[in-house]
């Protein structure tokens, strides 16, 4: 009898810790924000009751890119290594720690210090490229609880700003304006056909960056007020992605060598 209660009684130890420790499932996100612009990284847990005893970290990985080839040889020749994790941003011991902090996000990345006890652990990272497409993670732990967030950061490729009909010397025209900023940027001007007729706009400089982005605005003319217009606006500078490549076989390749 003395064992049934001991029994009883660890087993409700265990259910009102469980009760009180909380491991929320892992969400996943996709964020998308213009080139030269400012990512925010929402990550909120609710387990996080101060700052004691509490920590969290956003670590930074690559995205995987899956190709498909029919060269059997270049997909066993591949070689699969493990990259460890960048360190973006760790709070620990009620401090910001920056001794393991990637050089590429120094000085780039913020958490507001402030917000950290109401468990907003939201990452800003500014002037964001393409280098900076990634899979993000944000883990927290507290005596409360513990969880996980990820989120894939990806760079829009093209801004589609909203189109303002205005009159100049009584002659009708549409401009658009870019939220994004380019190094090179190029302003293509549609109708409701989708036919280019750019031919037709002029571009103007709003603000330049110490780093070279603009951002830009679109005037064109002759247009007609019935009519729909669309200003998409992109750069023609490019830059490298941070991506792993894995090669993985065409559908069908194995059958040439006996397998299916």
């Amino acid at each position: 009898m003395t064992l049934l209660l001991k029994l009883i009684t660890f087993t409700l130890i265990l259910y009102y810790a469980k009760c009180d420790y909380v491991i929320p499932p892992v969400r996943y996100e996709e964020i998308l924000v213009p080139r030269y612009g400012n990512a925010s990284l929402p990550c909120e847990f609710s387990f996080i009751e101060g700052t004691d005893e509490m920590g969290f970290s956003w670590l930074r990985e690559d995205i995987i890119e899956e190709i498909e080839v029919d060269d059997i040889y270049a997909y066993i020749q591949q070689k699969f290594e493990y990259k460890e994790p960048e360190r973006v941003f760790s709070f620990h011991g009620n401090r910001v720690e920056l001794e393991e902090q990637s050089f590429n996000y120094q000085d780039r990345v913020k958490v507001d210090v402030s917000e950290i006890s109401d468990g907003d652990l939201t990452l800003h990272i500014y002037n964001v490229d393409y280098i900076d497409e990634a899979l993000y993670t944000c883990k927290a732990f507290s005596p409360h609880g513990k969880g996980e967030i990820k989120m894939k950061l990806m760079i829009q490729e093209e801004e589609e700003p909203p189109v303002e009909f205005d009159t100049i010397d009584n002659t009708t025209v549409v401009r658009c304006a870019s939220s994004g900023w380019y190094k090179v940027p190029i302003v293509k001007w549609l109708n409701r056909r989708e036919q280019d007729i750019s031919e037709n706009s002029t571009m103007l400089v709003l603000e330049e960056r110490q780093d070279g982005s603009h951002r830009v605005s679109s005037t064109l003319s002759g247009v007609k007020s019935h009519e729909i217009y669309r200003c998409l606006i992109r750069d023609a500078k490019k830059a490298r992605r941070a991506r792993t490549i894995h090669r993985k076989l065409k559908k069908g390749v194995l059958r040439e060598y006996g397998e299916f």
